[in-house]
C-alpha cells in the first residue's frame, strides 16, 4: 500500500515580510531605547559626580580650623585634613591651595608646593567653579571653592575631583545592565513576532495579499450572482454577519443594510417577519421548510457553523411563491380539463338527443332542447350567471376567469358555487393590476377553503355542499363575501395563521394566512362569522381600490 502523499508546505511571502518587519521594528526600537537610556544614564552619572565633588569641596572649605591652617600655611595639618576627607568621601583627590594656587595638599605628597593645574582664578576671587580638566592624576571632574576666614576674606581654595576613568567605569556598569535588558527585550520581541507571524499564516491559510483580494472579489461576485438568499447570523449577538442581495430582496430589506459581526443589525431591528425570526430562534433542525414571510413562500434551510471561536447560523432562502402559483395554476388547469371532459361527454349525449328529434321531424322541439342545454352549460355552473354575462359584469378579466374556473371545479366535485346577483365591478372599481392580483389571491384562497369546508360538510351527511360568492364595490372599497355550509371554524383567529390546515400534512396551511397579509398590506378589513343558521362560515373582506403608499403598508 502506497504511503499517502503529503501536500507541500505553503510558504507565504506575506508572513516572511511581516516577520522581518516585526523583527526589524523590535530591534530598532530596542537599540534606540537603549541608546537614549545610555545617553541619559551617562549624563546622570556625570551630573551626580559633579554634584558630589562640589558638595565635598564646599564641606571641606567650611570645616572648622581649615581657614586658620591655610592662612598659617600649616601643611601637615592641611594635608591630614585633605586626605581624611578624600578617604571618607571616596573622591579621587582633595587639594587645598593658597590664593596664588600653590598646593598645600595633594594625594601625592611630592607635588605639594607646586602650582595647581587648572582654573582657580574665579575661586581666588570668591566664586565657585566646576570643570572637567586633565590634571596630574588624569582627566577629572573637579569643583573649586574659596576658603574664607572669619572676616570673609579669601585665604585659600579647596579643589575636590573625581577622575573621569572612575565615572566611565560606572557608566559602563550601568550600560551593561541596559544591554542585558535590551537583549532580553529583543529576544522577547522576536519570539512574539514569530508567534504573530505563525498566527497570521494560520488565519490567512498562507494566502498572499493578492490571493486574499481575489478571493474577496470572487466572494462578492458569487454573493451577487446567487439566486438563493444567503443570511449568516452571529448566534451570540443575533447580528447579521452576511446578507446577499437576493436575501435582502426576499426579506424586503433596504439596500443600506451593512452586515457586521461587531455592529451589524439584528433581525428584530430590521423588522424581519416574526414567523422567520421565531423559526430561526428554535434550534430544531430546519431543512427545506416552507415559511410564509410577508406574502412570499420561502424554502428555508439552516446550518449551525462553529469555527475560530465564533458560532454562526447559515440560512439559505429560496423563493417558492412562483412555484406555488404555477402549481395552483396547474391544479386549476387540471380541474378545467376534468370539467371539459365532463362537458364533452354531456354534449355528446345532448347531440344524440337533438339528432334523434331531427330524424323524427320534431325540429322545433330539437331547437328548444338545444337552446335550453346551451343555457345550462354556460349558466348552470355559476348559479345563474352565464359565462358572457359574468364577464360583462366583472371588468376584472382575471377575477372572472378565476370564478368560472372555481365554478367548474365545484361542479366536478359535486358542489355548487353560486355567484350573487350583486356581483359586479366597473373598470374604475376594478382598479389597477396590483388590485386585480390581490383580489385574485383573496378570492381564490377563500373559495378554495370554502369548497373544502362544503365538501367536508356534505361527506359528513349534513347535506348542503353550497358555496356562495359575492364581489361588489362599496364606495372606494371592494367587498368580497364568501359563505359555505360546512362544519364551520371553531377558532377563526387560528385559521388565519401560517400552518393551520384542515388537510393535516397534505396541506401547507398558507392560503388563509396569505389572505390576512394581503388585507393588512392594503389596509383593508377581515371579518369571520358563522352562517345565518349557525352552520358554515361567512368571510367578508374589504379591500381599498387604490393601493396605499409603501410607508403606510409596512
Amino acid at each position: 500500500m502506497s504511503a499517502p502523499v503529503r501536500e507541500p508546505r505553503r510558504r507565504s511571502s506575506l508572513v516572511r515580510r511581516l516577520l522581518a518587519l516585526e523583527i526589524a521594528t523590535v530591534v530598532l526600537t530596542a537599540v534606540i531605547a537603549g541608546g537614549v537610556s545610555a545617553w541619559s544614564t551617562r549624563a546622570t552619572i556625570e551630573r551626580d559626580a559633579a554634584d558630589k565633588v562640589l558638595a565635598v569641596a564646599v564641606a571641606m572649605a567650611a570645616s572648622p580650623g581649615l581657614a586658620n591652617a591655610v592662612a598659617a600655611r600649616d601643611v601637615p595639618r592641611v594635608q591630614a585634613a585633605a586626605e581624611g576627607a578624600r578617604a571618607g568621601t571616596g573622591v579621587s583627590f582633595v587639594t587645598i591651595m593658597d590664593p596664588s594656587g600653590t598646593r598645600l595638599s595633594h594625594p601625592d605628597p611630592a607635588r605639594i608646593g607646586e602650582t595647581y593645574q587648572g582654573t582657580f582664578a574665579p575661586a581666588a576671587a570668591g566664586a565657585t567653579l566646576v570643570e572637567t580638566f586633565p590634571g596630574t592624576l588624569g582627566l577629572s571632574v573637579r569643583a573649586i571653592v574659596p576658603v574664607r576666614d572669619a572676616g570673609g576674606g579669601v585665604v585659600g581654595m579647596v579643589a575636590a575631583g573625581q577622575l573621569r576613568v572612575q565615572v566611565v567605569d560606572r557608566v559602563l556598569r550601568e550600560l551593561a545592565v541596559l544591554a542585558v535588558a535590551a537583549a532580553l527585550a529583543i529576544a522577547l520581541g522576536v519570539g512574539l513576532a514569530a508567534y504573530a507571524a505563525r498566527r497570521v499564516k494560520r488565519d490567512t491559510l498562507g494566502l498572499e495579499p493578492r490571493e486574499i483580494t481575489a478571493l474577496h472579489r470572487h466572494h462578492e461576485a458569487v454573493m451577487a450572482a446567487m439566486r438563493e438568499g444567503l443570511l449568516v447570523l452571529d448566534v451570540d449577538t443575533g447580528r447579521v454577519v452576511v446578507l446577499n442581495g437576493e436575501a435582502a430582496r426576499l426579506l424586503g430589506l433596504p439596500d443600506t443594510v451593512d452586515p457586521s459581526r461587531a455592529a451589524g443589525p439584528t433581525l428584530d431591528e430590521l423588522g424581519v417577519d416574526p414567523a422567520l425570526r421565531e423559526r430561526l430562534a428554535d434550534r430544531s433542525p430546519v431543512t427545506d421548510e416552507t415559511v410564509l414571510v410577508g406574502e412570499r413562500l420561502l424554502l428555508v434551510n439552516r446550518t449551525d457553523l462553529a469555527e475560530a471561536g465564533a458560532s454562526d447560523l447559515v440560512v439559505t432562502l429560496r423563493d417558492r411563491t412562483e412555484l406555488e402559483a404555477m402549481t395552483r395554476e396547474l391544479d386549476d388547469a387540471r380541474s378545467v380539463t376534468r370539467a371539459l371532459r365532463f362537458a364533452a361527454h354531456e354534449h355528446a349525449n345532448h347531440l344524440q338527443a337533438v339528432s334523434t328529434l331531427i330524424e323524427l321531424g320534431a325540429h322545433d322541439d330539437a331547437r328548444a332542447l338545444a337552446q335550453r342545454w346551451t343555457h345550462d352549460l354556460l349558466g348552470g355552473a355559476d348559479g345563474g350567471a352565464g359565462t358572457g354575462e359574468l364577464r360583462d359584469r366583472l371588468a376584472d378579466p382575471a377575477l372572472a376567469a378565476l370564478v368560472l374556473d372555481k365554478a367548474a371545479d365545484a361542479r366536478d366535485r359535486g358542489l355548487v358555487l353560486r355567484v350573487g346577483e350583486t356581483t359586479a365591478l366597473t373598470p374604475d372599481e376594478a382598479g389597477d393590476e396590483q388590485a386585480s392580483t390581490d383580489r385574485v389571491t383573496v378570492v381564490g384562497n377563500l373559495v378554495d377553503n370554502a369548497l373544502d369546508a362544503a365538501l367536508a360538510g356534505a361527506h359528513a351527511g349534513g347535506g348542503g355542499g353550497v358555496v356562495e360568492l359575492d364581489v361588489h364595490a362599496h364606495g372606494d372599497h371592494v367587498v368580497v363575501r364568501v359563505a359555505d355550509d360546512g362544519p364551520g371554524l371553531a377558532d377563526p383567529e387560528t385559521a388565519f395563521t401560517p400552518g393551520w390546515s384542515t388537510k393535516g400534512t397534505d396541506g401547507h396551511g398558507l392560503g388563509l394566512a396569505l389572505v390576512r397579509r394581503v388585507v393588512a398590506r392594503r389596509g383593508g378589513e377581515l371579518a369571520v362569522a358563522p352562517g345565518p343558521d349557525g352552520r358554515g362560515t361567512v368571510v367578508t373582506v374589504t379591500l381599498p381600490i387604490a393601493a396605499q403608499s409603501p410607508a403606510a403598508s409596512r
